[in-house]
């Protein structure tokens, strides 16, 4: 695994069930439940896998939801893959609400703290905190973070833009007007492209990030309301865009000019992707399956059941 934000492999699988506020582990192939772990402060959201597949870090956001969440969290949990255990906690506080997580340079976590309207700099294996990056906005959910380190985007979910930071000298560049809003991010692999999906309509705005500017737009045909989830696979020949609100994924081409929509389960989520390059599963955390996709042939290949609700899941 060459970029931990594009995690995949053959070892295991990890799953968030956010719902049922526990961490699963599922066989990679069978997908059955194999070992279930419990006992978190509410509630576990997001994920992201380390470089050597050795640890996954889950965000404790609080038990609300976004804009509505009365008890934020303060804290990351850390799970030993390996021995498929809760090995400990980092702590984010005095920040609020942790969410959003991906890997920065040098091996530290960025991490966005919601209330507290930050993107935090964390050492995962001391928990010392490094700089804190202010966002201008207490509505930032998700985040991503180019291949070389350098930048830092981030969206703000009611907000008309997303942010834009400078990671080599923390400063907060241009905003990218959003004006709808935004309800996800999705970065390709290789850096050059951001996907920002539009909170109002069933729109992808394209951002070139060699300039940080919209070029274009694509709509999602298959849908007739807001998507929200917008993930590539790690070889960037597919980005799957899911549809919380209508059980709806589109599998598009590395090109964004093909698109196929499939059915998913109740307000599926994220995306995990297969070693194999062709198969891709969704978390509905709405009825509390997986969705198993075949990419290729934008098929669905089975309906499995998986916890009370699983929000993300990544192959390590």
């Amino acid at each position: 695994m060459t970029d931990p934000n594009f995690p995949t492999g053959s070892t295991g699988l990890i799953a968030v069930d956010k719902v049922g506020n526990r961490i699963l582990f599922l066989h990679p192939e069978t997908l059955a439940v194999e070992t279930v772990l419990e006992g978190f402060a509410p509630r576990v959201h997001e994920l992201a896998v380390s470089a050597d597949r050795a640890t996954a870090y889950v965000p404790v956001y609080g038990d609300g939801r976004h804009g509505d969440n009365p008890h934020p969290g303060q804290s990351i949990a850390v799970i030993d893959l390996a021995e498929r255990r809760h090995a400990g906690e980092l702590s984010v506080a005095p920040f609020l609400a942790p969410h959003g997580i991906r890997w920065g340079a040098g091996g530290r976590l960025l991490c966005v703290c919601e209330n507290s309207g930050i993107v935090l700099e964390i050492d995962p294996r001391t928990g010392a905190h490094g700089r804190v990056f202010d966002v201008g906005s207490t509505n930032a959910h998700r985040i991503e973070v180019l291949p070389d380190g350098s930048r830092l985007y981030v969206e703000n979910e009611e907000d008309p833009f997303a942010s834009v930071v400078d990671l080599r000298t923390g400063r907060r560049l241009a905003d990218i007007p959003a004006p709808n809003g935004l309800a996800g991010l999705g970065l390709s692999p290789d850096g050059r492209r951001l996907v920002m999906v539009d909170a109002k309509r069933p729109e992808l705005l394209v951002v070139d990030t060699a300039r940080d500017a919209v070029v274009g737009t694509v709509r999602l045909s298959g849908h007739r309301q807001a998507a929200q989830i917008a993930r590539y696979a790690p070889d960037g020949r597919h980005l799957v865009v899911t549809s919380h609100d209508e059980g709806l994924g589109t599998i598009l081409g590395a090109d964004l000019d093909t698109q196929r929509t499939v059915p998913l389960g109740r307000e599926p989520m994220d995306v995990a992707f297969h070693p194999d390059g062709r198969t891709a599963l969704v978390g509905n955390q709405g009825d509390g399956t997986i969705t198993v996709l075949d990419l290729e042939h934008a098929a669905v290949r089975l309906t499995v059941a998986a916890g009370a609700g699983v929000e993300v899941l990544a192959y390590y």
